[in-house]
Formats: structure tokens, C-alpha cells, sequence
């Protein structure tokens, strides 16, 4: 089983949302940036590496919000979903493409991997952080 850390990065009420390249597992789908834990980092901290690598962004993980365990045609997989924030000073100006800030109210317009739902519904119903 793969285990994935995944940042939900919210600023001003949107979420950094990327879509998954041609040629990828699930392509064409949504996504939030994260990536395979490598050990020994906590799946926080792979959250925060990965969101750094794929987007550019200093964030910090605030709580873990949601895991799921979830098996796709390609494999099993254990997904923990980070509430994340970005770190004091950081400009959300600085988001490299393809990744963009998404307001919440548009989330449910984007087509998102079947192990994304509860998530998604998490964030649906939740306060913002800022």
C-alpha cells in the first residue's frame, strides 16, 4: 500500500488545485499537491515537502483533516489529507503553474478522484482558516 500525504492549502478561502497530467495514474482528474511519504517523514511532512516541490509554496500543516484508505484500479492506497496554511511572509502570488488558487464555492465544479469525496464534503462544511 502506498501512503500519500496531501495538502489542502487554503488562503482567503480558495485551495491550491492542480490537474493531473496526460500520461499519469488518474489523468485529467483534480488534485491537491502531495505525493508518496518517504521514510521516516510523518505523512505532515510529506504534505509540506510536496506542496513545496509541486507548487512552490512554504506552508504549514495545521491538523490532519481526513484519512482514507481507498483501493484504485492501479493499487491500494493510504491517503491523509492536511489541513495546510501558508507560512508567515509567504505570497500566494508566488503558486507556480499549472497549480491555481480555486475559491471553495468552485471546488465542486472540478472532477476529483473518487477518494477525494469525504474530503471534499470536509471542506464543504468547514470555517475557513483565514
Amino acid at each position: 500500500m502506498q501512503i500519500i500525504g496531501i495538502s489542502l492549502v487554503e488562503h482567503e478561502n480558495c485551495y491550491v488545485v492542480g490537474i493531473r497530467p496526460e500520461g499519469a495514474v488518474l489523468a485529467g482528474f483534480a488534485e491537491f499537491p502531495g505525493g508518496k511519504q518517504l521514510l521516516p517523514e510523518s505523512t505532515s511532512e510529506t504534505a509540506v515537502r510536496e506542496c513545496r516541490e509541486e507548487t512552490g509554496l512554504q506552508v504549514e500543516a495545521l491538523r490532519l483533516l481526513h484519512q482514507e484508505q481507498f483501493t484504485y484500479e492501479h493499487g491500494e492506497v493510504l491517503l491523509d489529507f492536511w489541513q495546510c496554511k501558508l507560512v508567515d511572509g509567504q505570497s500566494p502570488d508566488s503558486l507556480q503553474a499549472p497549480w491555481k488558487w480555486i475559491p471553495r464555492n468552485e471546488l465542486d465544479s472540478y472532477s476529483f478522484p473518487p477518494a477525494n469525496a469525504v474530503v471534499l464534503e470536509q471542506i464543504r462544511i468547514s470555517t475557513p482558516v483565514d
